[in-house]
């Protein structure tokens, strides 16, 4: 009953409006920023959404680097020998576009940022004891978490000197460390996931991995899902392992890489029932291939796709892969609904290492003057109230006579997955979700505009949404 009168609201103020939602239209305001290598040197190029070309050679970096973009702002890591990070303008990705170019520590070998804030983010230095705290609007350190009793073999004579921090998530006001913790080149006694409170900046417990040498993780629905390579000579002894961050507990191997048939190099999540997991073979050849988090069921690798170094989603759902193969290096663009390859490749100069999106995903609304209602078919409604303060309602429809699988969720304007509302099967007709301002660990977002997005039907309908606090 409260479903027929909210929807018998919603109508009526469009038939009072005169307005019928009759298609959307993404807008390519997000742009993908690449960070390129050959191993001696490096470069950015940049991608619009919607283009098939690369802005190429904008701004020479370091050979050893990967980028991340937050609060509209790109982060370039200058990793091992340059151990410093660049922050640029995005509007300007040259050397007018640099902001600050800050030194993170000598022989420190940067590897990750994870933003707690404007003002706070952490460094994970892969070659140091100490986890920098820095601002990242000036990039000057703040403070330092010390992870020197984490090393391999630690209170024996075979301790070694660092615990090889790496990737880094936060979520639940919690931030997650990887730490392979290697014996020369090899895994140690074991890996570990170091956990620290981002108020106190303090070690509140670590989780052993089964597998070990992590070597990625993603976070979506409140899980991370851990990339661990183990030895780079033995392709069965790793695999992708769920961590809980609700409880904070091993919920054990998802897929082991006999399954996978090869080594772990990385990891991308989509939804709660699609990721994307690198797959090396004989080096260089790595494979991108699609899995199920649910149960662990994989699909096909993607096609053209032979070298693979790097995977990012954009905010409309897009897969970037940064290819590096000797014939046919540069992005390629999939459609992560069926895996179909859009665009690709498109060369970034250099070969292609890492990506970032910077910039928002919006929508073009068609409207035209009715007196009648035009039927919406599979469509996403704009969501109600608008602004809203607690929560807010958003309709959809499902066209048809069977079920459809479809995915309804939020993202924020850098294009980052802030909540998944629906991921299933559902009947045809109207329906209701309804988003409280929480993001995926239960933890209320900041005022600013999203992005609801509805992919059914091998479509994707976009809507924005302002929270106001």
């Amino acid at each position: 009953m409260l479903k027929t009168k909210i929807l018998k609201i919603f109508f009526a103020a469009i038939l009072v409006l005169g307005i019928s939602v009759i298609g959307q239209e993404v807008i390519a305001e997000q742009m993908a920023v690449i960070t390129t290598t050959d191993y001696s040197s490096g470069n950015l190029a940049s991608i619009s959404e919607g283009e098939t070309t690369a802005a190429i050679d904008l701004l020479p970096i370091h050979s050893d680097n990967a980028v991340t973009a937050y609060e509209g702002y790109m982060y370039v890591i200058e990793r091992k020998g340059a151990d410093d990070i660049i922050k640029l303008d995005p509007d300007n990705l040259g050397e007018s576009g640099i902001i600050y170019q800050k030194s993170m520590g000598n022989d420190s070998n940067p590897h990750d940022i994870a933003f707690v804030s404007e003002h706070k983010a952490y460094v994970s230095r892969y070659d140091d004891t100490a986890l920098w705290v820095i601002d990242p609007s000036t990039g000057d350190k703040i403070g330092e978490v010390d992870l020197s009793g984490f090393v391999a073999y630690a209170g024996t004579d075979s301790a070694e000197a660092v615990p090889q921090m790496s990737s880094m998530a936060i979520a639940g006001g919690k931030l997650y460390v990887t730490c392979q913790r290697l014996k020369g080149w090899g895994p140690g006694d074991l890996s570990l996931i170091i956990i620290i409170d981002i108020t106190s900046d303090s070690v509140v417990k670590t989780i052993e991995l089964e597998r070990k040498n992590p070597c990625d993780m993603a976070l979506f629905g409140g899980k991370l899902y851990v990339a661990c390579t183990g030895s780079w000579w033995d392709p069965t002894d790793g695999g992708i392992e769920v961590i809980d961050t609700a409880t904070d507990t091993n919920q054990g191997v998802l897929i082991g890489e006999t399954d996978l048939e090869g080594n772990l190099s990385g990891v991308a999540m989509v939804s709660a029932s699609k990721g994307y997991v690198l797959v090396m073979g004989t080096w260089p050849n790595t494979l991108v291939k699609p899995f199920n988090p649910v149960d662990g069921s994989l699909g096909n690798p993607l096609a053209e796709v032979s070298s693979a170094a790097n995977v990012a989603v954009s905010g409309i759902g897009k897969l970037y892969v940064a290819d590096r193969s000797t014939e046919h290096p540069g992005i390629y663009i999939y459609d992560t609904f069926d895996d179909h390859l859009i665009a690709g490749p498109i060369s970034t100069g250099l070969p292609p290492n890492s990506i970032a999106f910077v910039g928002e995903a919006t929508t073009d609304v068609a409207e035209q003057t009715s007196p009648e209602l035009t039927p919406l078919g599979s469509s996403l409604g704009q969501n109600y109230p608008n602004p809203f303060n607690a929560s807010t309602v958003i309709p959809y429809q499902i066209s048809g006579t069977e079920e459809s699988f479809l995915r309804l969720e939020v993202y924020d304007l850098l294009g980052r997955r802030v909540k998944t509302l629906v991921c299933q099967q559902q009947d045809p007709g109207t329906h209701l979700a309804i988003w409280d301002g929480r993001d995926l660990s239960g933890e209320p977002v900041s005022s600013g505009m999203y992005v609801i997005k509805l992919e059914v039907d091998g479509s994707t309908k976009t809507v924005k949404a302002t929270l106001l606090k």
